[in-house]
């Protein structure tokens, strides 16, 4: 049996992280999702996932922050990591350029999954190859 890929779903918008994780769970990702400061303390706390989708704009702690707190820690820091956004108008992706560890792409949130699904498919691909 292959083993299920693992996402960390961090998302501050309650209905929101809901439907991402259903979405990414009906695709046969197994998905550990978090939205408040305690959750995401017990998550970062367990295992490393495979990829972690982070919402830039969280509650308490902004989405950037918590990017480079992943970074700073050597047990999470080549982990690649997806970080949304609504504050871009079309879905794009950019490697970010002080990302020197893991792979980070910035993605502008939409109602369309399929383009977040395809960049996660890649990410995860990559990861497994070593690229």
């Amino acid at each position: 049996m292959e083993k299920r890929q693992r996402i960390l779903l961090i998302h501050g918008n309650d209905e929101r992280r809901a439907g991402l994780r259903s979405r990414l769970e009906a695709e046969g990702f197994d998905v550990t999702a978090a939205g408040s400061g305690q959750e995401r303390q017990e998550v970062f706390s367990g295992p490393p996932e495979d990829l972690v989708v982070l919402d830039m704009a969280l509650p308490r702690m902004e989405g950037i922050e918590r990017y480079q707190a992943l970074r700073a820690n050597p047990r999470t820091r080549r982990i690649p990591v997806i970080l949304m956004t609504e504050r871009a108008v079309d879905d794009y992706w950019e490697p970010l350029s002080s990302d020197t560890d893991g792979p980070c792409f910035v993605a502008a949130t939409s109602g369309d999954l399929s383009l977040l699904l395809a960049r996660i498919t890649q990410l995860l691909a990559q990861a497994l190859v070593g690229v």
